[in-house]
């Protein structure tokens, strides 16, 4: 099949018309995101490593083995099916996290290989309790058939700790959001500002908790920038030289010593 028509028919499948822009406008996109990068690395962030060790150095030492665990358990891969994207650098910052934070529910958006979903359900599996809820937009320019390797990096001793659900965030994540109360969340699905903000929108509209958030792309444009978010402090972190943002309430501040 035509890959342009698989992406228009598989964004007319998913009602996911974000990604066409994203797609589309490729060359304005490349050029706001080295302006927006810039901007963003030279704000002031704090080293996750030394915070982390900080905050907790029996969780630290524990997260730097999982860093290497996770190295180990990735050269069993394949991630060309999806595109060949290797995935995200910060998996020991979504470990340390889900052990610190010790949440019963968690929010990820974006799976692909499973990178993030392999971090948080093997915190989860040291903290003996908790699920992750994931949503993912299978990559567009692929055939149906590949969609079977989304999450792939996840065991088969993890699954019984994982939903996932195919589809647009603005398809599911209302549901989502309205059927539970998440403590942390992952956003690194929608790379456009507005879709960022729908998902932050959407899951502190629903949810009776205040959970951390944090939030992947923030150098992609300048939506870091203009964001404000009522009772939450903004915070940026660098780890293995990439960084990511995230919202830590108010409330909170103070116990995560920021």
């Amino acid at each position: 099949m035509n890959k342009k028509f698989l992406i228009l028919f598989n964004s007319l499948r998913f009602r996911s018309f974000s990604f066409l822009r994203y797609v589309f406008f490729k060359k304005r996109r490349i050029r706001i995101k080295t302006e927006a990068t810039k901007y963003f690395y030279n704000l002031p962030a704090i080293e996750f490593d030394n915070w982390a060790e900080s905050l907790d150095k029996k969780l630290f030492l524990e997260m730097k083995k999982f860093q290497i665990t996770f190295q180990d358990h990735e050269k069993l891969f394949d991630f060309s099916p999806l595109g060949g994207a290797r995935g995200l650098d910060q998996f020991g910052a979504l470990y340390f996290f889900t052990r610190i934070v010790k949440p019963k529910l968690i929010l990820e958006t974006g799976v692909a290989n499973g990178y993030s979903s392999f971090s948080f359900l093997s915190a989860m599996n040291m903290n003996k309790f908790g699920k992750l809820i994931s949503n993912d937009l299978p990559p567009l320019n692929i055939e149906k058939e590949k969609w079977k390797f989304i999450g792939q990096m996840v065991p088969n001793e993890f699954q019984e700790n994982w939903a996932l659900h195919l589809g647009s965030d603005r398809n599911n994540l209302k549901k989502l959001c309205k059927k539970n109360n998440f403590e942390l969340a992952h956003f690194d699905s929608d790379k456009t500002s507005s879709g960022k903000m729908f998902c932050i929108n959407t899951l502190l509209k629903h949810n009776e908790i205040n959970p951390i958030i944090l939030i992947d792309n923030c150098a992609d444009d300048f939506f870091w920038k203009s964001l404000h978010v009522s009772n939450y402090h903004k915070v940026i972190f660098e780890q293995s030289n990439k960084r990511f943002g995230a919202l830590i309430h108010s409330n909170s501040i103070a116990e995560y010593h920021l």
